[in-house]
């Protein structure tokens, strides 16, 4: 392994590891599938407008997707109705152990709803998080190759591989896409792959309108030098205390698309816990000030190694996918919803507040 890839994956090992054994048992209680009614109450608005319900669920499934295997994330989708598709799935679980590529590990499903009157295809695209040294190393891939200096090549590479097997998903199924809406979701790596393939599709349309297309992500880490940002129909859940969400670093102009908040609000977190997150961004800004120093950072190898040793427990909880629904059980809907509205209030043009 290259030093500087030993280097993050120190960083990722101490960090972030968090089993997920059992997650989605863990949290099965959140959302329920209730006969069919659970369609309607998720997916009537436009996905512009933040459901809570619909972030719960969707965490959920993002959850389930974690496992070597895909065995608990199809039977969680058939739990709730869906039809998964297993031979994406699991070609994409077996390939993405594979030193050397950068992959994710997703799952494709779809469901039939009804929506009022008019029926729709519901298609699900969950993302697992990161498992395994391969997705580790690919995680710090910004732009290994030189070629990939606006987007995380780590993320754009998983993204255009998933992508690919996302058309032909399409393509078989036929669909209208007048009459199909989008679910997609995933947890940290599972978040910004999700986040580049919701703003790809709600930028093209090519198989939905962005009005059907529903992006909920969690624990996000930036993945792209961004200019423009229309998309109001992407929520990225980010705890404040979670130090995934700050890389690659936002110093080296890196973001995320569409509407990111705080959950909770900073000023709602003890302090000892946000100060041993931000003590942390201040190492890892002061180790790589710029991207060109993060591929030279070699020599703060023993430095790291010794500092992140032994993190604090809040700093590696405040990641799991349990406190990540934990926070948004404890949330006030009305208070959430409305504070996201004034962040996509400031993504739009030429916006009066008056």
């Amino acid at each position: 392994m290259k030093p500087i890839n030993s280097l993050f994956f120190i960083i990722a090992v101490v960090l972030l590891v968090t089993s997920t054994t059992g997650t989605a048992e863990a949290m099965a209680s959140a959302t329920s599938a209730s006969g069919r009614s659970w369609e309607t109450e998720l997916f009537t608005q436009p996905s512009q407008e933040f459901n809570l319900d619909l972030a719960k669920f969707s965490l959920n499934l993002s959850a389930a997707a974690y496992g070597d295997t895909n065995e608990n994330m199809l039977r969680t989708l058939i739990s709730y109705g869906f039809i998964p598709d297993t031979a994406y799935s699991t070609n994409s679980y077996k390939k993405s152990g594979l030193s050397g590529n950068d992959t994710a590990a997703y799952t494709f499903a779809h469901q039939p709803i009804s929506i009022g009157s008019k029926d729709y295809t519901l298609v699900a695209v969950v993302i697992r998080g990161t498992s395994g040294e391969a997705e580790w190393l690919s995680n710090f891939n910004i732009n290994n190759s030189g070629n990939s200096p606006l987007v995380h090549e780590g993320f754009k590479n998983a993204t255009d591989v998933l992508s690919s097997s996302l058309n032909q998903y399409m393509d078989d199924l036929a669909l209208d896409r007048t009459r199909t809406k989008f679910l997609i979701t995933g947890h940290s790596r599972g978040a910004a792959i999700a986040n580049l393939l919701a703003a790809d599709l709600s930028g093209t349309e090519r198989w939905a309108d962005a009005s059907n297309i529903y992006a909920y992500t969690f624990a996000t880490p930036n993945v792209a030098k961004i200019n423009e940002n229309p998309y109001l129909n992407i929520f990225n859940d980010v705890n404040p205390a979670d130090i995934v969400t700050e890389v690659p670093l936002a110093k080296w102009g890196y973001s995320r698309y569409g509407v990111s908040y705080d959950l909770p609000e900073p000023n709602q977190l003890p302090a000892s816990e946000l100060a041993a997150t931000r003590l942390l961004l201040e190492k890892l800004i002061t180790l790589a000030p710029t991207v060109e120093d993060f591929y030279k950072a070699k020599s703060s190898l023993l430095f790291l190694q010794e500092n992140l040793r032994t993190p604090s427990t809040n700093t590696i909880g405040a990641h799991a996918p349990q406190s990540y629904m934990a926070n948004l059980n404890a949330a006030n809907p009305a208070v959430l919803s409305a504070r996201i509205f004034e962040l996509q209030l400031q993504l739009l043009p030429n916006t009066s507040y008056i």
